[in-house]
């Protein structure tokens, strides 16, 4: 039998609300992945709630990454999430290029969601020295997974707004391609009234995909975790990137439309427990 194949989740870990790593640790293990964390930063509660706990971990991450080193593993994935500091960015880009110089029989794919901002607005964390470092982060990337409020960070631009048309949103994907990496997902496109697009371009190809879904209020926190983490383990799984974006759109639509449905608070993030056997 062949070893399950390693991922290595860089992301922060919030004991409440459903984000970061309490989402891609069970998305990914179902999928077939053995999912490998390394934290970020530690928090009772994820930034949503109006207290919590934050823990950074970044003096913890090299002496981490040391021990991982002297196992030898051979990751068929690394996918990060949230880096607090420019520190942490610049430790996973040289983590990054350790694992791709490493001889395997597979080529890594190396997968960014940077996590900078959302609505119209930058995290608290996100200064302009995390941004420059997650450019460079981005430009060693197979894949990355912005929102519209991270592409215009990354691309120095003021924020256009989440209502977008189809050539806007395609022109700004492009945009974001200049920075180097493969494949690019502009995600929570309000493409028109009642609907919710994803879409990418992948550069190697000149081609773009767009799939819809129709958009499920209120926006719950988590909900793009939970896209990128079934949209990495489709990805690694085989599947094209059309038919990943579809399944990971009609997953995050499923599990949002039941968390409406139950009144569940934004803060709590979207319930997807019950929908993991469909991955």
């Amino acid at each position: 039998m062949k070893k399950t194949p390693q991922v290595a989740a860089i992301n922060d870990l919030s004991g409440l609300g459903r984000c970061s790593l309490t989402v891609t640790i069970p998305i990914l293990s179902v999928m077939g992945f053995q999912c490998c964390p390394l934290p970020t930063a530690i928090l009772s509660n994820h930034t949503g709630y109006e207290s919590y706990l934050f823990r950074d971990f970044t003096e913890h991450i090299p002496a981490y990454l040391a021990e991982w080193q002297k196992l030898d593993l051979d990751f068929a994935a690394v996918f990060t999430g949230f880096l607090g500091s420019a520190q942490q960015a610049d430790i996973v880009s040289n983590f990054i290029r350790e694992v791709k110089r490493r001889e395997s029989e597979t080529t890594p794919l190396i997968f960014v969601d940077p996590v900078l901002g959302d609505n119209g607005k930058p995290y608290i964390t996100c200064t302009p020295e995390i941004c420059q470092a997650m450019k460079k982060l981005v430009s060693q990337a197979d894949v990355i997974t912005p929102n519209i409020t991270e592409a215009c960070l990354l691309l120095d631009k003021e924020y256009c707004g989440e209502r977008l048309d189809e050539t806007a949103a395609l022109k700004l994907v492009k945009e974001l391609a200049s920075l180097g990496s493969g494949k690019v997902v502009l995600t929570g496109v309000r493409s028109k009234a009642g609907m919710l697009a994803n879409l990418a371009f992948d550069t190697s190809q000149n081609h773009f995909y767009w799939v819809e879904e129709p958009a499920v209020e209120p926006y719950y926190n988590g909900a793009g975790d939970v896209f990128a983490s079934v949209l990495c383990g489709s990805l690694l799984a085989g599947l094209d990137m059309q038919s990943a974006l579809e399944k990971s759109a009609f997953f995050v639509y499923l599990a949002a439309k039941d968390t409406a449905a139950a009144g569940l608070p934004v803060r709590e993030g979207v319930m997807f427990e019950k929908y993991l056997k469909m991955l």
